[in-house]
């Protein structure tokens, strides 16, 4: 408790509204799971956008606060960080914008707040924009200048966002943490699932991301298309929705593989779909650790990732990572899978080398560090 009357309060920083993502995914999983009695947490979104989130925050007793975008209103969007920071009574502020960390925490820091964490979610920028790579490669070096301390979601994020300051006292991992029985294997939803969208006769390839450029969906619908050339009683699912649904549409149709790829676009209980998949897909160009990875393996399923993703995504014997440089290699893989494939085993036996992924403890743990700051 803070001096005794009340709780902590937290103020997050996020670089979206609050709707289906990684990083709007584990703010909600440690905020729906941590002690309110003993901390409490606002939020800060960029741009006016209502996000799907931001009902049960407030259910939760937490606040939204809009900010403008730095890019387009630079002096307006310092102005309102400082008004929020030194109106709001925070004491800890904890920031999810990778590289632009240093932007927000410096701001805090000239507003007096004195724990400043920032917290890496990748290993790359979010853009191959030349300007906006040399604005982020700034920002990136000088982040340590104005934070307190080091989150990442893995020790490859932490050495990509902190450089050689990652691994002294200040530096975290700390995990994408879920609710495990949320993903726990289901047989019963997995035939009711596979009846509804009919791919109850097909070995269902999946997918869940956002539709951007660091997903590398383009990749995928080439792989998908090279296979289903040879095994017709193949379904690719993709759930996710982002800037680049477009390009993914007509990518589908230039393939000529619509009839075989379900877009079923952004979904609150995408738990559940993960249940009608045979095999998950991640062939990113770049992660830090994603939350899907958590996801999938905690539903038994067997995945196959890039290896542009760090090595701790390999939490089972349920992953094999291969490169992203050719396509023929996730084809070969996802045959030699296909010809060996049984649904008996789905349900993980290695749980427990995941506890450190159930949310239940790991929102425990942070709560902890918040109150020890204080």
């Amino acid at each position: 408790m803070e001096s005794g009357n009340g709780p902590v309060k937290i103020l997050f920083v996020n670089g979206n509204a609050m709707d289906r993502g990684g990083i709007e995914a584990f703010l909600m999983n440690y905020y729906r799971h941590m002690d309110r009695s003993k901390i409490q947490c606002d939020f800060i979104v960029h741009g006016d956008k209502e996000g799907i989130y931001n009902d049960e925050i407030e259910k939760l007793g937490g606040r939204i606060y809009h900010v403008p975008m730095k890019s387009k209103h630079p002096i307006l969007y310092q102005n309102t960080l400082r008004k929020i920071f030194s109106s709001g009574g925070y004491r800890i502020i904890h920031s999810h914008l990778d590289a632009m960390n240093c932007w927000v925490l410096k701001i805090a820091k000239e507003c007096g707040i004195p724990v400043r964490i920032a917290h890496s979610h990748n290993t790359n920028h979010l853009t191959n924009n030349k300007l906006k790579l040399f604005i982020n490669e700034y920002a990136r070096k000088n982040i340590t200048k104005y934070a307190t301390h080091y989150y990442a979601c893995s020790d490859a994020a932490g050495r990509w966002l902190y450089g050689d300051s990652w691994g002294d006292e200040k530096s975290l991992v700390i995990n994408n943490a879920i609710d495990f029985s949320l993903y726990e294997f289901n047989d019963k939803l997995r035939k009711q699932y596979r009846q509804r969208y009919r791919v109850d006769k097909d070995f269902v390839l999946g997918h869940i991301g956002r539709f951007s450029y660091q997903k590398n969906h383009m990749f995928l619908l080439e792989v998908f298309a090279r296979l289903h050339s040879e095994r017709k009683d193949t379904k690719l699912v993709l759930i996710g929705e982002g800037e680049n649904r477009k390009g993914i549409e007509e990518k589908i149709t230039e393939l000529g593989i619509a009839g075989s790829v379900l877009l079923l676009g952004s979904k609150s209980n995408a738990y559940d779909f993960y249940q009608m998949m045979d095999l998950f897909l991640l062939p990113s160009r770049f992660e830090g650790l994603p939350v899907v990875a958590v996801e999938a393996q905690v539903n038994g399923l067997t995945c196959f990732m890039s290896e542009n993703i760090t090595k701790e995504v390999c939490m089972t014997d349920r992953v094999k990572l291969i490169g992203i440089e050719q396509i023929e290699p996730w084809v070969e893989a996802i045959k030699n899978y296909m010809d060996n494939y049984s649904i008996t085993g789905r349900k993980l036996k290695q749980i427990d080398l995941m506890n450190s992924y159930n949310i239940e403890l790991a929102a425990k743990r942070l709560e902890s560090l918040y109150l020890s700051y204080i």
